[in-house]
């Protein structure tokens, strides 16, 4: 059972009001495990009808669970590319050559050790994983103390609430499952965290994001580091499904395919919304939008 459950009844034409919020990264991980323990209750629910009463529970949860991803893969950036840890800033990427701050190898091996880690903590909470308590604290306890401090700011935005319904990541995982069924999803961040969190989980495969944002952010194509590539590497004689939660224009997912299928035996592109008017049309898609 996942958070899709008693996230049915939602609204999902209209982002809510709750999607607009800040919490320090610590709080924000004790919170999301408060959520958790609230909605897998033992023993389990014996019908689907009482997830209705906890629909704003859900809700919160699938908002929060992002946060966990969104703070690591920024400390990730700025350890990798030399730029300043500031508990609310996120540095654009062309700002590394005014900064050239020197991190250590030990702390970019740890940084990225803790990014694929909190991967793993924020699809075990949308799992409702019934010992997430316990991994939220050891998640909490070899993080280093000044990241417990950082702000993870949530924006209200139209276009990743309608991409992150559970009902379409369904319908496209179906689609992925029986014409495509990838190794690997690998999907740009940050606005594809949330639906990219649950679509690996309908599928059940493992999940990686590269930073590529043309608009939320500035970045002129996928930030990938060599310590993605070495994490990646693996998975090069296999099929990875390249994942975006938006295609408005299409040149996001366009530049973002061009920078990753090299890295893999096979590709397919994969979107949960399309705008009609897009140039690319990805090779799955679970909805077409015309607004």
């Amino acid at each position: 059972m996942t958070i899709a459950d008693p996230l049915a009844a939602a609204d999902w034409d209209i982002p809510p009001a709750e999607m607009e919020f800040s919490a320090p990264y610590a709080r924000l991980i004790e919170e999301v495990a408060d959520l958790v323990a609230r909605l897998s209750p033992t023993p389990p629910r014996p019908t689907p009808a009482p997830w209705r009463e906890d629909l704003a529970a859900a809700t919160s949860l699938y908002l929060r669970a992002p946060g966990i991803v969104n703070v690591m893969l920024n400390y990730k950036i700025c350890v990798e590319h030399g730029l300043p840890l500031h508990p609310t800033v996120y540095y654009e990427l062309k700002e590394a050559g005014k900064y050239r701050i020197n991190h250590d190898l030990a702390e970019i091996d740890r940084a990225n050790r803790l990014y694929r880690r909190s991967i793993d903590l924020a699809r075990n909470a949308l799992r409702l994983d019934g010992e997430f308590a316990e991994q939220a604290q050891s998640f909490l306890g070899i993080l280093p103390a000044e990241l417990k401090g950082f702000i993870y700011t949530g924006i209200r935005d139209h276009y990743t609430w309608r991409g992150s319904e559970p009902a379409l990541l369904r319908r496209l995982a179906d689609q992925v499952a029986s014409e495509f069924p990838p190794d690997l999803i690998v999907a740009a961040a940050h606005g594809s965290i949330m639906p990219g969190l649950l679509l690996a989980e309908m599928l059940g495969v493992p999940l990686y994001f590269i930073r590529f944002s043309m608009f939320k952010r500035s970045d002129e194509e996928p930030i990938v580091s060599f310590s993605d590539q070495a994490w990646l590497f693996s998975y090069q004689g296999r099929k990875a499904l390249l994942y975006d939660e938006d295609v408005a224009g299409g040149r996001t997912l366009d530049s973002f395919t061009r920078k990753m299928a090299p890295l893999f035996r096979e590709t397919r592109t994969a979107c949960s919304i399309r705008h009609a008017g897009a140039s690319i049309k990805p090779d799955f898609c679970a909805k077409i939008w015309w607004d």
